[in-house]
């Protein structure tokens, strides 16, 4: 194993959203407000080489809700107690006099933290278990006669081995976590919303323009680089990217507004003369639809020039896709050296998660 003791930390046993970066609640995009750290049962029953797909609330749900898709996030186990995705918290709020029209920190918003990274199960479990989970399940790798080297387990494996890392220390606990580098020469990748609206080649080894990834478009990027092919691109219609768009924008402001999911705490702290949330859904809406994260404007080279424009698509993989589901192929995978388009994992069915072990694991995921 890659990893040495050195850089482990010993487990230990420890018995929403804000804006605060360092020391105070946060979130992740595609899920619901929770602290860094956390303990979990000792281990999960997801075998190694299987992603993990759930939902729950957050920006991206908005987005994929409207285009009749359902998962809003997804991790690779490998089989040793540690899982690879790509995640961010919340950004930093602006300071005076740009909070209220502009609130998030736009460097923030465009590179989110950690961005592609690998964490242990307590972590895991903290991730996904401590906001509003509507959904999680597991599918396997393509494994048997079809695939008997157990594609899954290898792309898990050259993910964990051939992926350069850096030990990174909590910004909250007392662990960490490894933030990995793709590209070439490699870099540390960023969480990057402009991935849902232009995957940039990542999923077959190409460079997006910030090195950024989301959790999807990490792991199908995982797939080709492990020699197993490369899951093709979908291209979303006009209609669907105006569906997405007016999706997003009504997500993050009715979730402003009450305080919930990724934006709790924002309208409890800030006070403004104007409507702070419908602010942020421009600003959030603007870094997804053209990678512009600094700025709410409605204007000719933001958001509105996409949602205007007939002939505005969208390309990219999502966790449905991942998985198979909402219309996405699942049949046609048999070894990925043919380059059949399909992921690995969309032939499987839907497993379900549980945690019943004995004790306690510690983890961080930022």
């Amino acid at each position: 194993m890659r990893r040495s003791h050195r850089w482990r930390k010993s487990a230990v046993v420890v018995a929403a959203t804000g804006l605060v970066v360092a020391s105070g609640p946060s979130t992740r995009a595609g899920g619901t407000g929770s602290d860094a750290c956390g303990s979990s049962p000792a281990s999960w029953n997801v075998p190694g080489g299987a992603i993990v797909l759930s939902r729950a609330s957050g920006p991206v749900s908005g987005v994929l809700s409207a285009l009749g898709e359902y998962r809003t996030h997804s991790m690779i186990a490998h089989g040793n107690g540690w899982a690879t995705h790509a995640a961010m918290y919340t950004p930093s709020m602006t300071g005076w006099p740009t909070y209220c029209s502009t609130p998030l920190d736009g460097g923030e918003l465009e590179k989110g933290y950690p961005g592609a990274s690998q964490i242990q199960e307590g972590a895991i479990y903290q991730f996904l278990y401590s906001g509003s989970l509507e959904y999680i399940g597991f599918q396997r790798g393509c494994s048997g006669v079809a695939c008997p080297n157990d594609d899954g387990q290898q792309v898990a494996d050259w993910i964990w081995n051939t992926i350069p890392y850096d030990w990174t220390s909590s910004k909250q606990g007392t662990d960490g976590l490894y933030r990995i580098e793709i590209g070439s020469p490699p870099a540390l990748a960023p969480y990057s919303l402009y991935q849902f609206r232009d995957i940039q080649s990542l999923n077959t080894g190409g460079a997006p323009w910030n090195n950024g990834v989301v959790c999807s478009t990490l792991i199908s990027y995982g797939q080709y680089m492990a020699g197993k092919g490369a899951i093709a691109a979908y291209t979303y219609s006009h209609d669907q990217v105006v569906s997405g768009i007016n999706g997003l924008v009504a997500s993050v402001e009715d979730e402003c507004n009450q305080g919930i999911g990724f934006w709790q705490g924002v309208v409890a702290t800030i006070t403004c003369f104007q409507g702070i949330c419908d602010n942020a859904a421009r600003q959030v809406s603007n870094c997804m639809a053209v990678g512009r994260c600094d700025t709410d404007s409605s204007g000719s080279s933001t958001y509105a020039s996409v949602r205007d424009d007939p002939s505005a698509t969208a390309t990219s993989i999502s966790p449905d896709r991942l998985g198979g589901w909402s219309g996405h192929p699942w049949q046609g995978y048999v070894d990925g050296t043919e380059g059949s388009g399909v992921s690995v994992w969309a032939a499987d069915n839907e497993q379900t998660v549980q945690w019943n072990s004995p004790g306690n694991v510690y983890g961080c995921w930022f």
